[in-house]
């Protein structure tokens, strides 16, 4: 068993993992339509324009923190799922990525080496790696309303 395996809608996680959920935003998979609303919402967040006729020009091209993927017919939210006890957190070298009071774990952009561990060591595959920096979800920067909740209209995703 993987960490695909795990329930979203329970919280809990499936045999051979030990990341502790600790989730902030909520997938509901029998909402989801797949039609990938959220990934856009989330790029055009993380753009420099925040306009999506302009930030299709930027570069480099903004990108979604999180995804929507199909695993054994099943639809997955794969994103930073702010994990009890982070492995990320464990690995990082420059103690770049830190986890606050509220649960939330963040990557510092300016204390990140780029040496990418991070990436490796996420059981839910949430950190990427652009060129040599590590990218995963921020919660929109501390934002009262997340961009891919706002742009969920299914219901498919819960913040809180």
């Amino acid at each position: 068993m993987n960490c695909f395996d795990w329930d979203e809608e329970q919280f809990q996680c499936g045999e051979g993992c030990d990341a502790c959920i600790d989730s902030l935003v909520r997938f509901i998979p029998k909402n989801c339509m797949a039609c990938k609303s959220c990934e856009l919402a989330c790029a055009l967040r993380h753009s420099t324009s925040g306009d999506i006729n302009t930030a299709i020009c930027e570069y480099p091209r903004p990108f979604s923190r999180l995804s929507i993927v199909h695993n054994d017919g099943k639809l997955h939210l794969i994103t930073c799922v702010h994990c009890k006890h982070p492995k990320c957190i464990e690995v990082c070298k420059a103690s770049a990525i830190t986890k606050d009071g509220d649960g939330v774990v963040t990557i510092d952009d300016e204390s990140c080496i780029g040496c990418l561990e991070c990436v490796e060591a996420c059981p839910f595959e949430a950190i990427q790696a652009r060129g040599l920096e590590a990218v995963k979800c921020d919660l929109c920067g501390g934002a009262a309303e997340l961009s891919c909740v706002l742009a969920c209209k299914c219901g498919a995703l819960i913040y809180g």
